[in-house]
């Protein structure tokens, strides 16, 4: 019992600790600078290879093969009840969805409260957390925070998509230098390549973003994660359009 008591006291700990990055503020996504943007789409991959699923298309074909989950073993070794706690909320942390998440709240709290942001989210098909930009006040910030939290993974990679409903955000001043603009950035992170969406791969992605940004007046950032995302796609993305490429 007292071993049990022990534990259950570790657990505890280990969680707090592991849950303050929710708390955190950060002026930077995975390194990169975020406090000169005041308009930011942040484009997250949620396939299912981002917690180390198979990724399956629309008709349940399997793209991609699913890896291992570490926390399995460490739980399987304590087991019982309190290893089937560590084995969760060890694999939840160490996926690559887990690790974005927390690049991810702590860039969102540190947004300055005059600055404007949405998420979209990705698979065989999008979602976003928001239908437009919303200000980055407490109350948004802890919406986010608390949709990001439920985010789970599954499907393929429709990262095209993502980015063109980023771009519908942009207003006419996306093309034209003299119009309106109401993006100043778009994040994208993932990790593999494009194959799914009216844009499956990666040329098709590049020529499509020259259309849809032909005035270069949104940045997009790219972070590429894994050793199966395609790295020279995400820094041509980058680099094509003022961004920034960071290869996790």
């Amino acid at each position: 019992m007292k071993k049990l008591k022990s534990l259950a006291l570790i657990i505890s700990i280990i969680s707090l600790f592991s849950s303050c990055y929710m708390t955190k503020k950060s002026e930077s996504y995975y390194g990169i600078e975020t406090a000169s943007s005041k308009k930011i789409v942040y484009v997250i991959d949620i396939s299912g290879s981002m917690e180390g699923k198979a990724e399956t298309n629309l008709q349940g074909k399997v793209l991609t093969t699913a890896g291992s989950k570490v926390g399995s073993t460490v739980g399987n070794k304590i087991g019982g009840t309190v290893g089937n706690i560590i084995s969760k909320q060890t694999n939840n942390q160490l996926t690559k969805l887990g690790k974005a998440k927390k690049e991810l709240m702590p860039s969102i709290r540190g947004l300055a409260e005059d600055s404007y942001f949405t998420i979209i989210v990705f698979e065989n098909g999008i979602k976003r957390f928001n239908k437009s930009l919303v200000l980055a006040n407490n109350t948004n910030k802890n919406l986010a925070i608390g949709y990001l939290e439920k985010l789970e993974s599954g499907g393929g990679t429709n990262m095209g998509d993502a980015i063109e409903d980023a771009f519908g955000l942009a207003g006419a001043g996306a093309k034209d230098a003299n119009a309106n603009l109401e993006l100043d950035a778009i994040f994208v992170l993932g990790d593999g390549d494009p194959n799914e969406g009216k844009y499956p791969s990666p040329d098709q992605i590049l020529t499509k973003v020259s259309e849809w940004n032909s005035a270069k007046r949104v940045k997009i950032h790219t972070i590429g994660l894994g050793e199966d995302c395609n790295k020279e796609f995400m820094k041509k993305l980058a680099d094509q359009n003022g961004g920034q490429f960071v290869d996790k």
